[in-house]
């Protein structure tokens, strides 16, 4: 008796169901990229013209500029956007052409004939897990390059950092984040334990990055130059030095100088030149060591726990426009469109709002961040389900 073959778990069918997705995610991905960039690139002509030395330096620059940030712009904005809508046009082109009918004849169901769109939408979402994770953070350097290419100025003022773990404050006057070097610099000792502190003012620090460092690598130190320091003891008093073998007695000095010094400090890059709204170029080590030690641990611990959840609106929103689109499809192609707009759309709002209220402390900033990827989630796998077949 001959046994039955095992049967295959990817079919032709699977094949062509992924072929034309593909095929439509790729056109979606260019068209929406290109309009992006065109869009972005007139309302912004002024700023890049202003900064272009001639036609040939100005196309430079835009190019430039959209070759670093394009993956940050699909991770944020294209990403969900192009899933969905790839999803949506390649169901309506089954519709159209009455492919589902005989599909749907051979005793496959719906949910199994649209697996692979679910399935591509989840290699999408994990690809914009690691292109947030690997990509961004080791070109952040490109991307703040660019980013200066169109802003007006690479320099901040009057620049401080509270380093709790070290008991000091740190004081730029101005601080450039392209070069990473500071004017300026003065570190106040804040008194936490019983231990000798220093009181440090120099002329400029620079982040000094080890050559294998990537991004706003945690590797490094500060390097700060031309200065002098004073120690204070446990009682706030000023220890007074001695002068040193090649000076009469008696000259003893309130102040040592020098040349360089590493600045023993906990303080990173990121500490500086990140606001909140900035925290798509930090790596997930990077937002948990902020959300430890930076004073707004509600905030950074959001951008933190969101980070995992951010990149599967790729395949919820896949997942709850398929039954939209395949229940008003046949009917009315735009009002289904429309109807998966307004899920998405409704989803973001959501989101937006839990996170707000676990940063104001309403609700626990864990519930905030997964609340609504995990309610949109079931609605759409119960939608998903009760799909007409």
């Amino acid at each position: 008796m001959l046994k039955p073959k095992p049967r295959l778990l990817v079919s032709t069918l699977d094949i062509y169901v992924l072929k034309r997705y593909v095929a439509i995610y790729g056109a979606n991905l260019v068209s929406f990229t290109l309009l992006f960039v065109l869009i972005d690139m007139i309302s912004h002509f002024e700023e890049f013209a202003r900064k272009a030395d001639g036609f040939g330096d100005l196309l430079g620059s835009c190019a430039r500029y959209y070759a670093a940030v394009t993956p940050l712009i699909f991770c944020q904005v294209l990403g969900p956007v192009v899933s969905v809508s790839a999803a949506l046009f390649a169901v309506t082109t089954f519709q159209r052409s009455n492919e589902l009918t005989p599909i749907l004849a051979t005793g496959r169901s719906l949910q199994r004939t649209f697996a692979p769109i679910l399935a591509a939408s989840f290699l999408v979402s994990s690809g914009v897990f690691l292109i947030q994770e690997e990509v961004i953070p080791r070109t952040v350097s490109a991307i703040r390059e660019a980013v200066e290419t169109r802003e007006a100025s690479t320099k901040e003022k009057h620049v401080v950092h509270l380093d709790s773990k070290n008991g000091i404050l740190v004081v730029f006057r101005e601080y450039d984040r392209l070069a990473r070097r500071a004017s300026g610099v003065d570190v106040v000792p804040m008194f936490p334990g019983g231990g000798n502190q220093l009181f440090i003012r120099a002329r400029e620090a620079e982040w000094i990055a080890p050559a294998f460092a990537t991004g706003d690598s945690l590797a490094g130190y500060w390097l700060v130059r031309d200065g002098s320091l004073q120690e204070y003891n446990h009682r706030r008093h000023l220890v007074i030095k001695p002068p040193p073998p090649d000076r009469p007695a008696g000259e003893d000095r309130l102040a040592e100088t020098f040349a360089e010094m590493p600045l023993e400090t906990e303080m990173r890059p990121a500490d500086v030149e990140l606001r909140r709204d900035e925290a798509v170029y930090m790596t997930l080590a990077e937002l948990r060591r902020k959300a430890a030690t930076s004073p707004d641990h509600t905030g950074w611990s959001m951008k933190y726990l969101s980070r995992f959840a951010y990149p599967a609106i790729n395949f919820i929103l896949v997942l709850l426009g398929l039954p939209v689109i395949v229940g008003f499809g046949t009917r009315n192609v735009f009002f289904g469109a429309l109807l998966a707009l307004g899920i998405s759309t409704a989803y973001f709002v959501a989101n937006s709002v839990c996170q707000d209220l676990g940063i104001r402390g309403r609700i626990p900033v864990s519930v905030g961040a997964t609340i609504a990827p995990f309610a949109f989630t079931a609605l759409g796998a119960v939608l998903y389900r009760r799909m007409r077949s």
